[in-house]
């Protein structure tokens, strides 16, 4: 355990007058509960913040119980106070991403533009096959060489760069956020770090509507895809730093506990109330996309309405289908190169039940392509969908066959 929370730990046990064997049992009650990750900087600053809630809580009693008032509590840990019922919608689910795959693929394209340069770094350790079948592992570690022979390389997808020479990705990190050391620094990294965001209009137990973030974590991410634009609740973790960052819990209590509800709400009043300024009509995407193309790619996000004017279902290799929308109020120009449609990008988990005519909502981020020095026409690449008005059904299109050379006639 980490040495500071060992000592709030007995000084806890100090000031309120229970054993450090119980109040190591509340802490790790709080650590067990909310299914927190202690050898992490988030998980370390969440877990030492509820204790601290505890220690007032218990302290605050002593203090009544002195001046005359119940003493029949007790200060055993009752529970996990710090996870909270959320209730809202999901506006869009981004793709689940394995980020240690990524660090993977940065660190062997860093490799092979300046080998030495990494190695030198710290961020990986170099494994050389000996002639015994056995290796040798070297790592720069505080600026100095470490050496040691090793019977098999680490089960973390080490990265073959030679016959008999592999780079082993390890954390490079001496201290957390918060000063703590790093007990991991030095060590492999694991082979997978799966990770998916959800944005959330919602509200807390009874607090107001606002914008969250929900982030799942390990195997659960990968297969965790809610539907959109759905009324549900589920439980989760705020951040005690920024409380619209929640997390689901490890144990897969969140993902297990998502219900879906029929709300009374107007979810298109809430989307204009909570979401306003990433509202922009079909008709000025354009323009909404430049005013917001000098931010990071995550944050050109936007919500738009539109009629299907068209779609193309045959799936491209990434998956993802294709529908055009368009604005029926806008004014077409038939001589002219004026707004006609917009290319919607939407990906396989996103059920496509609705066909030509239909009215629907699309989150996303916009993009723009340059073609022969000239931009095109922004697209939006969907995180999420609602369907206001649902028209006829998809249909999916299929390439005719090409001639093959007979005359019909």
């Amino acid at each position: 355990m980490n040495e500071n929370m060992k000592t709030e730990i007995e000084k806890y046990a100090e000031v309120i007058g229970v054993t450090v064997e119980e109040a190591s049992a509340i802490f790790d009650g709080i650590v067990n509960d909310n299914s927190l990750d202690v050898n992490t900087d988030e998980g370390l600053l969440v877990a030492r913040s509820v204790f601290r809630s505890k220690f007032g809580q218990a302290r605050a009693r002593l203090k009544k119980e002195s001046e005359g008032g119940e003493s029949n509590q007790t200060t055993e840990y009752t529970g996990p106070t710090y996870t909270q019922k959320a209730t809202g919608f999901f506006w869009a689910v981004e793709q689940a991403t394995d980020w240690e795959e990524r660090n993977r693929n940065s660190l062997l394209a860093e490799y092979q533009r300046d080998a030495n340069s990494l190695l030198m770094s710290g961020k990986v350790a170099m494994a050389v096959q000996l002639s015994e079948g056995n290796y040798e592992v070297s790592l720069i570690k505080d600026g100095e060489n470490n050496t040691k022979v090793m019977e098999k390389l680490p089960d973390t997808e080490p990265m073959q760069v030679d016959d008999d020479r592999w780079i082993i990705p390890v954390d490079d990190r001496k201290a957390w956020n918060s000063g703590q050391p790093n007990p991991n620094y030095g060590k492999p990294l694991p082979a997978t770090r799966w990770q998916r965001s959800l944005l959330f209009v919602g509200k807390l137990n009874d607090g107001e509507y606002q914008e969250y973030v929900l982030r799942v974590n390990g195997e659960q991410a990968k297969t965790f895809q809610p539907r959109t634009f759905a009324w549900c609740e589920f439980d989760c973790v705020p951040n005690s730093n920024n409380p619209s960052n929640l997390s689901a819990r490890k144990d897969g209590s969140t993902v297990a506990s998502l219900n879906y509800l029929d709300s009374s709400e107007n979810t298109l009043e809430v989307i204009q109330s909570v979401l306003g300024e990433k509202v922009s009509a079909l008709t000025t995407l354009d323009s909404y996309h430049s005013e917001n193309s000098h931010k990071p790619y995550n944050q050109r996000l936007v919500v738009t309405d539109g009629n299907v004017a068209n779609m193309n279902l045959q799936a491209y290799d990434n998956g993802n289908r294709v529908i055009f929308l368009s604005d029926l109020n806008a004014d077409f120009d038939y001589e002219g190169e004026g707004f006609s449609s917009t290319a919607c990008w939407v990906p396989s988990h996103v059920d496509i039940d609705f066909g030509i005519g239909s009215n629907v909502i699309i989150a996303g981020r916009t993009s723009q392509r340059e073609v022969d020095g000239e931009l095109s026409n922004v697209s939006i690449n969907v995180l999420g969908l609602y369907v206001v008005d649902r028209h006829g059904s998809a249909e999916v299109y299929v390439q005719p066959e090409e001639d093959n050379g007979d005359i019909w006639f």
